[in-house]
């Protein structure tokens, strides 16, 4: 597993030095010296990948995009454009819903990858020939990940029969419907607030197991967002999970939570539930 881990490394740091495009002499490759140690401060790049996707029982299917910022204090705003898009080949898909991040925080220092930021899901028709394209410019880098539904991608959704682990049931009112999985679950009104005045959100979460994990993440908008708890270990079945948010600027946000048994699942790509919260900040 180590050998593999090392392999993947380096695979990531060739892709981002032949991706970049600064001007900078040109290296013959036989005498570069290469490290595995990627993962810096700052310089580095958001990196978009593509983690599955899975079958729905009205014959659509979902498909899964994650991140992965390489950098440990470095978090990047990269609004929808130019430098934050996707493309398709297939003309029926309408990509403009798509719950795209614009915000992308820091590595996370257990999980890493961001798995499953947002889900873009596809009519019965699209093929294994057809591709979902998401591309990302940040620090010099341009790079993408095409999403697509071949069988070695297909994802246990939402839950896994071979290590019986089941997503988080999410609801956002207490008598509200509820979700399990990455397609997720979105507030129906938007939620209002000013900007420095801090925001209640909050989640009733059920699941078999005693505790899970909860995380609350910046996913949208054009500001700052201070939480009061990142992450937390949470009890559910009982009362709500709350956190408190407060932003900096104006404008639409989106903030997005994801809950699961244990972050070591996120490595198995099961079972996890997103939950986005759509909030309007007024001055």
């Amino acid at each position: 597993m180590q050998i593999q881990t090392k392999v993947n490394f380096f695979q990531i740091f060739s892709l981002l030095a032949l991706c970049s495009t600064a001007a900078a002499q040109q290296i013959d490759l036989s005498n570069q010296t290469w490290s595995s140690e990627v993962i810096r401060e700052q310089g580095q790049a958001v990196i978009p990948l593509y983690d599955g996707w899975f079958p729905n029982e009205d014959g659509t299917k979902t498909i899964c995009f994650g991140y992965f910022n390489m950098n440990t204090k470095q978090s990047f705003d990269i609004p929808l454009g130019n430098d934050n898009y996707l493309e398709t080949d297939y003309p029926d898909v309408d990509l403009s819903t798509a719950n795209i991040p614009t915000h992308f925080d820091p590595l996370p220092p257990a999980y890493r990858h961001i798995f499953c930021a947002f889900t873009v899901t596809v009519p019965e028709g699209f093929s294994t020939e057809h591709r979902i394209t998401w591309h990302i410019s940040s620090n010099r880098f341009s790079l993408s990940t095409p999403g697509k539904v071949i069988a070695p991608y297909i994802l246990d959704e939402p839950e896994s029969d071979g290590r019986g682990d089941l997503a988080p049931l999410v609801k956002l009112s207490s008598t509200g419907p509820g979700v399990r999985g990455r397609a997720g679950i979105h507030s129906t009104a938007m939620i209002n607030t000013t900007v420095d005045e801090p925001v209640s959100l909050q989640a009733w979460i059920e699941h078999p197991e005693e505790e899970v994990w909860v995380g609350w993440s910046h996913h949208s908008g054009p500001g700052g967002i201070q939480f009061d708890n990142k992450e937390s270990q949470f009890q559910p079945n009982k009362e709500e999970t709350t956190v408190h948010a407060k932003f900096s600027e104006p404008g639409e946000y989106v903030v997005r939570m994801q809950t699961i048994d244990n972050t070591d699942a996120f490595e198995f790509y099961c079972c996890h539930t997103n939950a986005y919260f759509h909030i309007n900040v007024r001055n």
